[in-house]
């Protein structure tokens, strides 16, 4: 048995969320107000039956013991495992695996090395990046603040880390020595100012370098290893995630310094994606903490470049193509009332020499920021031609969805009228795209409530969800472009997302944690095996379609059984919903 069998044969989702929720019985399933927003109607919902949980409301996610833990603590996957193995009393082998041993082993080392980067650079030897830090406007607190340090050049690092006891072949394999062609060892991060990467818990998971004079690349970062990979962690997460907490409001900036002199002039809540492309999961990270981003890139063609490679990959605007549902991270917080706005930062400028010039100012263009529908429409209109037919379909299809899912009706008519201008079109035209409201079924007999399939005690949704994981896997598939238009967090399965997420990252899976090693093996089937290519994407479509519509119909019955069907707000998602299965069952019905 596998710890997380282990761990929810032990616990049930309603024995643990009833720990921490007020819950209420209503029907066959218990019911809150959601523990991780602010809301007045309950949306958060306990199923005993098929051990789940999900909040319908600004969340709009749900799953197992495992990903409640997760959500509420701010933790990783592997944290989350941990805790609910002492909370629970669980002894396994498995979790106290050689594994584990190495992650705890590499903070250790990464630790002692923090210190010996901070020693040095406030010795004799580090002069120099001193007054390269005064040069940059950082003063000695800030730099004490972050922990910054310095490598000197040569051996000196190796040389301490092992007189204290660990070899250089571990230094190596967690990416603080390398190794030269002559076999002889020498510090990764030699000669280079030095900023630690923490998690939300203050652990130092790698680390930054930055080389002082012309020498290429400029940046290099720890390589990846069990306890750190670049595009899962946000620099500055430690020092900021209290504060975006407090004022529900989160700034994601490029890079170390622009975080650091953010901080130094007051701004706590600023994080940063350490380079151009922002990952999905940093995006999620931050979707997790706070209702409000704002995403301030530099001022430069590679600055719009990547704020729209962010919007595009991270968070799935332009790549949507189910207009009716739109998917991925921003188009889920657009439908739970997520806030995303973009600064417009000078021409050829960038955070750091923004506040450093006028500190007071930073408030005012962050205030000033534009929501993200004006700024796509901006931004679109200048790379797309609006004169053309061509051109106004584009840029209309991209931002449609945004508009419809605005629900404030007077900022949606500003919007409307704003596209409308762009494109030089009516705004009877704009509307015309939106989808007309039909009736809504609350017939209990209807098809919108058919969720009661289970085999072998798994539910229909986790049955369809482990098939699409068992094809992804079985049949080495590399295109993770696959999962641009849809929304991982209509799983439940905490271990099946965990694994979704890990291939998108990387699509060898090449994880490390027993628990989703082992549940790789048991979906790795020969007879999913498929060796017509064009069959097996239309088999993956039609199981990420019947997915989406079970956790729709999910949705649909929680939000009928509401005590309070008149409000209009609650109608028109059910309407919405609705719509949406209907047009699911009628693309089934075409692929049969």
């Amino acid at each position: 048995m596998s710890l997380t069998e282990e761990i929810k044969n032990k616990v049930t989702v309603l024995d643990l969320v009833s720990e921490f929720v007020d819950l209420k019985k209503q029907g066959r399933l218990f019911k809150s107000v959601c523990p991780f927003h602010s809301e007045n109607t309950p949306s958060f919902i306990v199923d005993p039956d098929k051990n789940m949980w999900r909040c319908f409301g600004a969340c709009s996610t749900g799953g197992d013991v495992i990903s409640f833990i997760m959500k509420k603590d701010s933790i990783s996957f592997l944290d989350s495992l941990n805790f609910l193995k002492n909370k629970l009393g669980i002894t396994t082998e498995n979790f106290s695996s050689q594994k584990f041993k190495e992650i705890e082993e590499i903070k250790k080392i990464n630790m002692l090395s923090a210190e010996f980067f901070k020693t040095s650079l406030f010795s004799t030897s580090g002069e120099n990046v001193r007054n390269y830090l005064k040069n940059r406007g950082i003063s000695k607190q800030s730099a004490i603040d972050f922990d910054l340090g310095y490598n000197p050049p040569g051996n000196k690092l190796s040389d301490y880390i092992n007189n204290k006891g660990y070899s250089l072949d571990s230094l190596s394999k967690y990416g603080l020595v390398s190794k030269s062609k002559g076999e002889t060892f020498y510090d990764f991060f030699s000669d280079r100012l030095i900023f630690p990467i923490k998690n939300q818990k203050k652990e130092i998971l790698g680390f930054g370098g930055r080389i002082l004079n012309d020498q290429l690349p400029k940046y290099i970062n720890t390589k990846k290893n069990l306890a750190f990979d670049k595009g899962s962690v946000l620099y500055g997460i430690d020092q900021s995630v209290e504060y975006i907490r407090d004022n529900d409001e989160c700034v994601l900036v490029e890079g170390y310094t622009d975080v650091i002199i953010a901080h130094q002039y007051g701004y706590k809540n600023v994080v940063a994606s350490m380079g151009t492309a922002i990952t999905t999961q940093q995006a999620s990270k931050i979707a997790d903490i706070s209702n409000n981003a704002i995403i301030a890139l530099d001022a430069d063609q590679a600055g719009t470049e990547a704020t729209l490679n962010a919007l595009d990959k991270s968070w799935g605007i332009f790549a949507s193509s189910n207009k009716d549902h739109p998917s991925g991270i921003t188009n889920k917080s657009v439908r739970k009332n997520f806030i995303l706005k973009v600064v417009e930062l000078p021409d050829e400028t960038d955070p750091d020499s923004f506040i450093r010039k006028d500190f007071k100012a930073w408030k005012t263009i962050i205030d000033d920021a534009k929501p993200i529908i004006e700024y796509l429409i901006k931004l679109l209109a200048a790379r797309f031609d609006s004169s053309t037919p061509e051109g106004k379909e584009l840029i209309e299809e991209t931002v449609r969805p945004f508009i419809s899912n605005e629900r404030n009706p007077y900022i949606q008519d500003q919007y409307i009228s704003m596209l409308s201008s762009q494109l030089d079109v009516s705004e009877q035209r704009i509307r015309a795209g939106f989808d007309n409201k039909s009736r809504i079924y609350f017939d209990s007999k209807n098809n919108f409530n058919n969720t009661n399939f289970m085999h072998n005690g798994k539910t229909r949704l986790l049955l369809l969800t482990e098939h699409l994981v068992s094809l992804i896997i079985s049949n080495n598939i590399t295109n993770k472009d696959l999962f641009n238009d849809w929304d991982l967090e209509m799983i439940d399965d905490t271990i099946c997302k965990q694994l979704l997420y890990e291939w998108i990252n990387d699509s060898d899976l090449n994880v490390t944690d027993a628990n989703l090693t082992e549940k790789i093996d048991s979906l790795k089937l020969e007879k999913s095996v498929f060796y017509d290519n064009q069959k097996l994407l239309e088999v993956i479509g039609k199981l990420k379609i019947q997915i989406e519509r079970e956790y729709l119909v999910m949705k649909n019955n929680a939000l009928i059984s509401n005590t309070d069907l008149n409000q209009s707000e609650i109608k028109d998602q059910i309407i919405t919903i609705q719509n949406r299965i209907k047009n699911i069952d009628i693309l089934l019905s075409n692929k049969n």
